[in-house]
C-alpha cells in the first residue's frame, strides 16, 4: 500500500501524485517556489473560489493563516469528515474575498 501524505490544509491523507501544488504567495503576486504546499485539488479549489490573488497574498500569504481564515472555517470542518476518495467541485462564489 503506497504511502499516503498529508494535505497541507485538512489534513486528510493522499498518494503524493495526488496532491496539487498551492503557492502561498500567487506566483502573479511575488510567490516563488519556496511558497508551495502540496494540498488536495477540493481544498485548493475552494481556496481560489473563496480568496483573490491580492487577498491571499496580503492576508493568508501562509498555509498556518488560511488554516485560521474564518472563511475557510465551515468548509475545512466539514471536508476534514469526508473520505479522501470523495470528489466535489467547488461552486465559485457570488463574491471573492
Amino acid at each position: 500500500m503506497p504511502e499516503l501524505t498529508p494535505c497541507a490544509l485538512c489534513g486528510r491523507g493522499f498518494i503524493q501524485s495526488s496532491l496539487t501544488k498551492h503557492h502561498c504567495v500567487p506566483k502573479q503576486k511575488g510567490g516563488t517556489k519556496d511558497d508551495v504546499e502540496l494540498i488536495c485539488s477540493q481544498c485548493h479549489g475552494f481556496i481560489h473560489a473563496t480568496f483573490t490573488n491580492a487577498t491571499l497574498a496580503a492576508i493568508y500569504p501562509t498555509i498556518e493563516k488560511l488554516r485560521k481564515a474564518p472563511e475557510l472555517a465551515g468548509f475545512l470542518k466539514w471536508v476534514r469528515k469526508q473520505p479522501a476518495t470523495r470528489r466535489m467541485k467547488s461552486k465559485p462564489r457570488r463574491k471573492r474575498v
